[in-house]
């Protein structure tokens, strides 16, 4: 990497205090930094954010940071889900503070510490058009050590957070952003509205900046309020993982069982080839 980076990766890394089993979401950090350092192009920086370093040796490498945090953790009694979605802005908001002092990049990614990117996504980055920000409709949805199947989906900005690249001059941007996870109380009202129309602005939702708000299906809705139209990745660039102990959402109920969930899942399931294990660092 030479100059401004094209794109930061910024990874919030949750304390040991909240995991079941810390050296598990170590092994699945150390798969998430093979994909990204997997890329066919090196224009790019990371940023990852903790209480503490995860139980690996981690890349010494002048393009990645390491930030040791000591803030309190978030508590809600009646909220876990919350807390830890608080605790993850936090972590989020840290490593972008320094990502741009440091390279000023332009664009800025959210990548979860478990997630898998694209070796080829930063080389279409670096000659894309330089849109205000980009989403992933379609990736990849792969149970966790699963050898041989794995399933696309088509709506992948709603099922997962490690979906969305902003530009950097857009990324602290405000407006009404923060909705239920991220901690706002509602009205009856806007509980049904968010219930029921996952894409669009939530009335009563509380101002917080484009970067960190944890509803990245309302992006468009976001970037249109902000006068910006968000481009797609024309290709699946991102591999979100289930059955991790430590994901927050798969533990909130991401299965249905229904027939037609049941054989939709199968008309979207594929052979992990080895091209996929390659540009994802499937393993």
């Amino acid at each position: 990497m030479s100059g401004r980076p094209r794109v930061a990766f910024v990874i919030p890394i949750a304390s040991p205090q909240m995991v079941n089993d810390w050296h598990l979401a170590s092994v699945c950090f150390k798969q998430t930094l093979l994909s990204i350092f997997n890329s066919t192009n090196r224009n790019y920086c990371v940023v990852a954010a903790g209480h503490e370093p995860p139980d690996l040796q981690l890349p010494r490498d002048s393009r990645f940071k390491f930030l040791s945090l000591d803030h309190p953790l978030p508590r809600e009694e009646n909220s876990p889900w919350i807390a830890k979605v608080k605790d993850k802005m936090i972590k989020l908001e840290a490593a972008w503070i320094y990502a741009k002092s440091k390279w000023n990049p332009q664009y800025v990614m959210k990548v979860d510490w478990d997630d898998l990117l694209s070796s080829s996504l930063v080389g279409w980055l670096n000659t894309a058009k330089g849109a205000a920000g980009y989403r992933m409709k379609d990736g990849w949805v792969w149970n966790s050590g699963s050898r041989h199947l794995i399933t696309y989906s088509e709506t992948f900005d709603l099922v997962c957070g490690t979906c969305l690249i902003i530009r950097s001059d857009l990324a602290d941007k405000k407006g009404p952003f923060l909705n239920s996870m991220d901690g706002i109380e509602l009205d009856e009202m806007s509980k049904r509205i968010e219930a029921t129309d996952n894409r669009s602005l939530v009335p009563g939702a509380g101002t917080g900046s484009l970067l960190l708000n944890d509803s990245h299906g309302r992006a468009e809705a976001q970037f249109r309020y902000l006068g910006h139209q968000l481009g797609i990745v024309p290709f699946r660039a991102a591999v979100y993982r289930l059955r991790n102990p430590q994901n927050v959402i798969s533990q909130r109920g991401y299965h249905r069982h229904s027939v037609r969930w049941l054989l939709g899942k199968i008309r979207r399931t594929r052979l992990i080839t080895q091209s996929l294990r390659r540009e994802f660092m499937l393993f």
